[in-house]
């Protein structure tokens, strides 16, 4: 009897070794969802139409259909994988893995994932391309920088002429 319950022990125990060696696997292989990376309060799911003009004092995560403005100066927009979204967008932070037609303005950043189609005009500090992301349109980074820019090559053209002049 005693080697029986022995027995029934060490089975017991390598079993739930195995199951939990299972659910540290399953939950490695679990990618977490843009409403959890950013903590997104406000969400529109894949199931959702909107059209119209969207005001959000918080981070949000678009992954249906919206037609219209999305403005969210202070926060992060996130377009899911599912999302159809013809707006243009107002924000902080915008990270792209689905498909916008639309003009961009961030404060920040815009990524564009791997999944990401996006036709329209971006405006921010820093743009990252993800390998494999579908852009059309123009990038300015640094815009307040364009009259210094300007100038600059302005004042570069003075000088080369200047110098090429017979003397």
């Amino acid at each position: 009897m005693k080697d029986l319950l022995i027995s029934i022990n060490q089975q017991m125990s390598a079993l739930l070794q195995k199951v939990k060696r299972m659910r540290q696997s399953t939950q490695a292989d679990i990618k977490p969802s843009l409403v959890d990376i950013l903590g997104a309060k406000s969400v529109l799911m894949s199931d959702v139409t909107i059209e119209g003009e969207l005001h959000c004092d918080q981070n949000l995560v678009v992954d249906g259909q919206f037609k219209g403005v999305i403005m969210a100066p202070n926060n992060t927009v996130a377009i899911g994988p599912n999302a159809l979204v013809y707006a243009d967008i107002i924000a902080n932070k915008v990270v792209i893995q689905g498909a916008l037609k639309g003009d961009i303005k961030a404060g920040c950043s815009v990524v564009l994932n791997t999944s990401a189609k996006v036709s329209g005009n971006i405006e921010a500090d820093v743009v990252d391309l993800e390998n494999g992301a579908r852009f059309k349109g123009i990038i300015a980074m640094d815009p307040q920088q364009e009259e210094a820019i300007d100038v600059a090559l302005e004042e570069a053209a003075k000088v080369g002429s200047v110098t090429m002049e017979p003397g």
